[in-house]
Order: structure tokens, then sequence, then C-alpha cells
């Protein structure tokens, strides 16, 4: 079966046969495609293939990673949703998410980058000047723009239904802002700025972002966090946290709201302790087994009371995380001898982690459930390893929103292509792969080179045609 596209490129359209076959090697149908030509007369299918004299060879570009990425973000709707809420700088944040997503290095060096980019095609009279894209993300940062992004990015790509996941990272950093404070990060004291995230447990995107000042503990921030989704429309029917949010307050929150809950209780509690103390002697039973992928584990059940409601806590035990916890104490504790009896309460919780939940789970479901929390550890690492998203180099309030916004939106495009490459790519290695996709640029029309293999197989993929050449 085959029909024909048709892809409209500057002043002239151009025409490709799209044919759909059986791929048996993986067993699902698939579609590849022939350039037919420059579009003469669309009703009566007249094309034109034949290449004329072209001279005057101006550049020579990369093209691949940005076309697909514009492509890409033209079939996920991302295109139409910044048009409609940034209007006329709808293309120059776009112009910007190239950047973060094929280079992402700091954004001083994107007017180098864009030079030898098609965007700079793609786009006419874009600056990517340091000066120019500051007053830029001041603009977007403003705080009624967030709003009505988040109103519409939320309504238009997510159902958030089955409940969300929060969490907060640090920002360690050494600029003069108000928000940066003094904080812990990673045991240590640091200058830095609190980002949070809440996110969709179905879809594990991104629904929006906060940043607080560096001094604020994410206990203190749950409540207005929650009050936040629902202005943005987001029913909490579930809520699954880290243990830096257990307090009180919160957990009566969640009850009073009629929130079902999971969270890691903390190490410091009372009731933690108890539970150490009385509760895991029997753990290493084959009645509390379970099989979690290729790790052996023990989950226990014990019925607790939360500040007034019925709760569960699930004791968790890690054989493997317990012998390797355990050698270490006990080499450190022979070398240094310490109190005896705070030895053996330190050896009894090697390896545990002890979650409170609001409802009863099986002793199957406790870590799966729980671990779906990675979802926000790996945006963090991609915000942070990925997209670069420190050091910060803003000095305004309306610039770290903007700023963060970008790395947001650019986040949300790095999901969904990751989701549609599946296991076999990552987004960094098809972007340097399509990056060797290069265009010579001619006075009135672009050349593209020939596809490898490998870039190929990439557009096939995602179903995108990569055209011969494109008018100017």
């Amino acid at each position: 079966m085959s029909f024909i596209r048709y892809k409209k490129f500057g002043k002239k359209e151009y025409a490709y046969e799209t044919i759909s076959y059986w791929d048996p090697k993986l067993k699902k149908p698939r579609q590849k495609s022939k350039y037919l030509g420059v579009v003469i007369d669309k009703e009566k299918g007249i094309f034109e293939k034949k290449q004329e004299h072209i001279s005057n060879e101006k550049l020579i570009l990369d093209f691949g990673d940005t076309y697909l990425l514009y492509e890409f973000m033209k079939s996920t709707k991302i295109v139409d949703l910044l048009n409609r809420v940034f209007g006329d700088n709808g293309k120059y944040l776009t112009s910007l998410l190239f950047y973060k997503l094929c280079y992402g290095s700091a954004m001083n060096y994107a007017k180098i980058w864009l030079e030898g980019s098609f965007t700079r095609l793609l786009f006419d009279d874009i600056d990517l000047s340091s000066q120019r894209i500051s007053d830029f993300l001041k603009d977007i940062g403003d705080e009624q723009t967030l709003r009505s992004f988040f109103k519409d990015y939320i309504s238009s790509f997510t159902k958030p239904e089955d409940g969300v996941i929060i969490d907060t990272t640090s920002l360690p950093n050494q600029i003069h802002f108000p928000f940066n404070m003094w904080g812990y990060n990673d045991g240590s004291i640091d200058k830095q700025i609190r980002f949070l995230f809440v996110v969709d447990k179905s879809s594990q995107l991104p629904l929006f972002f906060r940043y607080l000042p560096g001094s604020i503990v994410d206990v203190s921030t749950l409540n207005t966090t929650m009050e936040e989704c629902k202005k943005y429309g987001i029913k909490n029917s579930f809520a699954l946290i880290d243990s830096g949010f257990y307090s009180e307050d919160n957990i009566k929150g969640l009850f009073g709201e009629q929130v079902e809950f999971l969270i890691r209780l903390p190490s410091n509690r009372v009731v933690y302790k108890d539970i150490i103390k009385q509760d895991i002697d029997d753990i290493e039973s084959f009645s509390y087994a379970v099989r979690y992928g290729e790790r052996a584990l023990f989950v226990k059940e014990k019925e607790i009371g939360l500040y007034g409601k019925k709760g569960y806590a699930y004791v968790v035990l890690d054989p493997e995380r317990k012998g390797r916890e355990t050698k270490k104490l006990l080499l450190d504790a022979m070398e240094e001898p310490d109190d005896e009896q705070d030895i053996e309460y330190k050896l009894k919780k090697k390896g545990i982690m002890i979650l409170i939940s609001s409802f009863k789970l099986t002793k199957e479901e406790v870590v799966p459930v729980y671990y779906i929390r990675q979802t926000v550890e790996r945006l963090f690492g991609f915000s942070k390893d990925d997209l670069k998203i420190i050091p910060l180099r803003v000095h305004k309030e309306e610039t770290l929103r903007g700023y963060l916004l970008l790395t947001f939106i650019s986040l949300v495009v790095f999901i969904l292509l990751k989701k549609e490459l599946g296991k076999k790519h990552t987004v960094e290695n098809i972007l340097l792969i399509m990056r060797n996709l290069k265009c010579k640029v001619y006075t009135n029309e672009i050349l593209i080179s020939e596809l490898t293999k490998h870039q190929k197989e990439i557009t096939e993929k995602l179903g995108i045609i990569m055209p011969k050449k494109l008018g100017i």
C-alpha cells in the first residue's frame, strides 16, 4: 500500500511516495519513502525531479539533528503549543530548545552554534547573542506566562488522573541572587536553589515545577504544591513522595484531602526506631520473600497508627545491600569502637527501608509502586547531565524562571523523544548521528546529503521523511 505525502518548505512544495510494508524481523508494520520531486501540479500528479543547474555554493551546515527535532516537535504538537502560548516568541524559543537538546552547553555559546546549524535558515533573523537570550528569558519568565503555559500544556499533553510524584533536588551555584541560600545538599552545606518537580504517575511526564530558596526544607512545601496542583486541574488521587516531606501536618493534610499516599519513613522518627527494635527479628523468613526483577527482597507489613488514622508500614530488607553495609559498619566499628548497644541497633537497620502508606498493598506491589519514584530521579538526572541545567548563570528572578521553563520544555521534548525511540537508542546518540547529516546551501536552494544506514533507521523509526532538497 502506498500514498503520497506533501511537505512545504520555503516557497516550494515537495512530494514523497510513502510505502507501507510488514517488517518480518520487528514483526510490525513500517514505512519507507521515495522522493518524487518538486510539486508542479498536485491535482495532475506532476512533479519535477530533474536536478537544476546550481551554482554559488554558500556554506555547509549541520542539518539532520535540527530538522529531525523540528519535525518531531511538529508531529507531537509541541510547536503548536509554543506558538499558542508564546506567539511571535515561539520560533525564538524553539531555536533555544534546539540548542539545548543538540548541544547542551552554556547559553553564551548559542550564537556560535547557530552559525553552523540549519536553524539559521529555518528561522530568519534569530539573534542568539547572550544579551538577547537574557532579555528573552526574562520575557518568558513572566509569572502569568508560566501559568498560561502550564495550564495549556497540562490539559493538552497529560491526563494526571492516577496520581502524582513529588520530589525536589538542589541546584548548587555561586550566583548573587535572593533565592540562593545555604542549605543541605548530599551531606554538605552549599548555596543553592531548590527545584521541585510534580510528575504524572501514568505518563511519567513532568507536569509543572516550582523553585524555592535553598534554605527551605521539603517538609514545608507539600501543602502549597498540592494546592497548586488543584489550580491546574490536577486530581490528587495519589501522591508518591520521599522522606523529606514526612511530617505530622503533611500526613494529616493528605488524609484530610483524601489523597492516598506512599512515603518513605525517615530513620530519625520514633516509629521507625520502634519498628527496627520490635518487628524485624523474623523478617528473613521465606513467607516474606518477594522477587523484584533479578533481586530477592523481604517485605513485612505492620498496621500502625498515623496521627489518629490507620496506616500501614512496610519493612523492606535488601539482603545484598545489608551485606555490604554490615561489612563496612563492622570494619569501622573494630577500628574505632563505639557504644555496643548503639552498634547493635545500627546492625539491625542495615539494608532496611520502611515505607508508610495510607492504603493496603500486597508484598509484591510495595517495591514496584515505590520505585516509580525513580522517574523523578531520572528527570533530575536528564536535567543536570543531558540538559546542563547547572551551573546557573542568571541574576534576576524573572530570568531564572525563564531559564527553568526553557529547561522544563526541553525535558518534555527529551522524554517524548526517548519514549518514541525505545531502549535501542539514546536521545544524545541519535542527535549526534543525525548531526552528521549535512546540507549545502546555494543561492536559491538547499541540497541535503544522502542518509547513512543508521540515519535511515532513525528517521523510519520516528516516521520522519528527510527531503532531498529544500527551497529558500
